[in-house]
């Protein structure tokens, strides 16, 4: 009996391993416009979810609402996608990326060790009709001495990576992406 159970596991291992871990092909995700040398514009300081969860003491003590969007602008510049921070950016801009930040924690501390993420989703539009949209996450520790960092230094490494990830993004956005880790 002990002999057959072997076999058997064997087989399905190898089934396993000859079919892709029973994987489904996922279809492609396909860029609806190639946005190089286009002008997208966001508001300067990116908005909490309506329903996002975010701690009273980042709320109080971080900049991550403006740091996300310099970030998304900086690292745009090498992805030859020009953003612009406008107070007044709407749905009806040519391209206008509608940023929200849907959650943020901040654990621990220098001594014990960090632990923060920062969760975002932004929704594409041009000319007012949505064209393409994305979820993303990033999560820290501190990197390199982590000891020595705040929470909000830490926490605006997050933003910082989210940043990098739309701003790549951005250059051929598609619908119903995962951006980040």
């Amino acid at each position: 009996m002990y002999k057959h159970l072997l076999t058997l596991l064997g087989s399905l291992a190898i089934m396993t391993l000859l079919t892709g871990c029973g994987q489904p092909d996922r279809p492609a995700l396909v860029p609806v416009d190639d946005l190089t040398n286009k002008t997208v514009v966001i508001k300067p300081v990116i908005p909490y979810g309506k329903d996002s969860i975010i701690q009273a003491s980042i709320r109080k003590e971080c900049m991550i609402q403006s740091q996300l969007a310099e970030f998304v602008k900086e690292y745009s510049v090498k992805e030859d996608v020009n953003v612009v921070l406008d107070t007044k950016a709407n749905k009806n801009s040519e391209y206008f990326l509608d940023l929200e930040i849907v959650g943020a924690v901040s654990k621990g501390n220098a001594f014990l060790g960090h632990n923060k993420s920062t969760r975002v989703k932004g929704v594409l539009y041009k000319e007012g009709n949505k064209i393409a949209s994305f979820s993303g996450f990033r999560h820290s520790s501190g990197g390199f001495g982590a000891g020595f960092k705040g929470s909000c230094s830490v926490l605006g490494r997050t933003v910082d990576a989210l940043g990098e990830d739309i701003s790549v993004w951005l250059k051929k956005p598609t619908m119903n992406d995962y951006i980040g880790q």
